[in-house]
């Protein structure tokens, strides 16, 4: 069965995303309430939002923030619960950063969750710290990292 990467423009689309971010990054964590699908930034230009399905089924959301200097953060990445653990992720990571590609960046960023530093370091991301303004709200306890592409 194969993956696609969609680009969330259809209402169906936009609820899967909302509602995959906001129970495993925001209420899976204890987060309850504060999960906004209005936050001002999310409908900039700038920002490409991405939802991974499989077979039809939405399994991870993650979004591309190009930047100036062939640069692109990989933000809010999320694969639901129940399909964690059997290599989606990787998936998503791989099927965004041929996106990135297109778009012309050269260098993704991520705010990294302490649990999922190993999972980036397995598919070559490395600590370096590129902005400490970013380490705040929610991403307090990120770890900053950084992938040439």
């Amino acid at each position: 069965m194969d993956y696609d990467l969609v680009d969330v423009t259809d209402p169906a689309d936009w609820l899967a995303y909302h509602a995959i971010r906001r129970q495993e990054l925001f209420e899976g964590k204890g987060r309850h309430g504060i999960y906004d699908e209005n936050y001002p930034g999310e409908r900039a230009p700038n920002m490409h939002h991405y939802l991974l399905k499989r077979g039809g089924e939405a399994l991870g959301t993650t979004r591309l923030e190009l930047r100036e200097g062939a640069t692109a953060i990989f933000r809010l990445v999320a694969i639901t619960a129940a399909a964690q653990g059997r290599g989606h992720g990787r998936v998503l990571g791989q099927m965004v950063e041929e996106r990135a590609k297109a778009f012309g960046v050269t260098l993704l960023l991520v705010n990294a969750a302490p649990e999922a530093v190993g999972f980036y370091e397995k598919t070559g991301w490395h600590a370096h710290e590129w902005d400490r303004e970013e380490l705040v709200g929610i991403a307090a306890t990120c770890v900053q990292m950084r992938k040439p592409l």
